[in-house]
């Protein structure tokens, strides 16, 4: 009789635990289906972020080059702010597939795609009060906002004003 009653008794245990298996099962395959959607979200915005980044400094050169030649800066600072625009695609990515501080991401960009050594960059962005402040942020977003000021930097650095006729003034009757 107690035999019967243990057996009964294993016997609930492993039709219990069968049940809480296959619910984990369940549950199991439905966060890993959600899982995956998230990731494929993630990987879209990713991607959409990249794209982004790549038109922003397309954006920034194109408009640097318009300036290129009324600019008064250096050819030094000028040739700074080229590469910094270069760099916003790169420096997206750095940021998103290794956390690191953004000096530090700089510096990799130098590295590998410039001549420039990162003490010339580092006194270009020191020189100018309006890209410190930018830089000082320590972020992507305020790397994208030191950038477009570089760029207006070197619009109202130009010779246009001295490029527009001068008009007569009227003289009193």
């Amino acid at each position: 009789m107690w035999t019967v009653l243990i057996f009964i008794g294993f016997f609930v245990v492993v039709v219990l635990l069968v049940i809480k298996i296959d619910t984990l099962s369940k549950d199991y395959r439905r966060l890993m289906s959600q899982f995956k959607l998230r990731d494929q979200e993630s990987h879209h915005v990713q991607q959409l972020t990249y794209e982004l980044a790549e038109e922003c400094s397309q954006m920034l050169l194109t408009q640097l080059a318009a300036e290129r030649q009324l600019t008064r800066l250096s050819p030094n600072d000028l040739q700074c702010l080229e590469l910094l625009c270069q760099a916003i695609p790169v420096i997206c990515k750095d940021l998103v597939n290794r956390p690191q501080p953004l000096p530090q991401a700089l510096q990799r960009f130098l590295k590998r795609h410039s001549q420039m050594e990162w003490g010339e960059m580092e006194l270009f962005l020191n020189r100018h009060g309006r890209l410190i402040q930018c830089w000082q942020k320590n972020s992507y977003p305020g790397y994208l906002q030191m950038c477009q000021a570089g760029i207006l930097m070197a619009k109202e650095n130009s010779h246009r004003d001295n490029l527009r006729p001068v008009r007569p003034q009227a003289t009193p009757a």
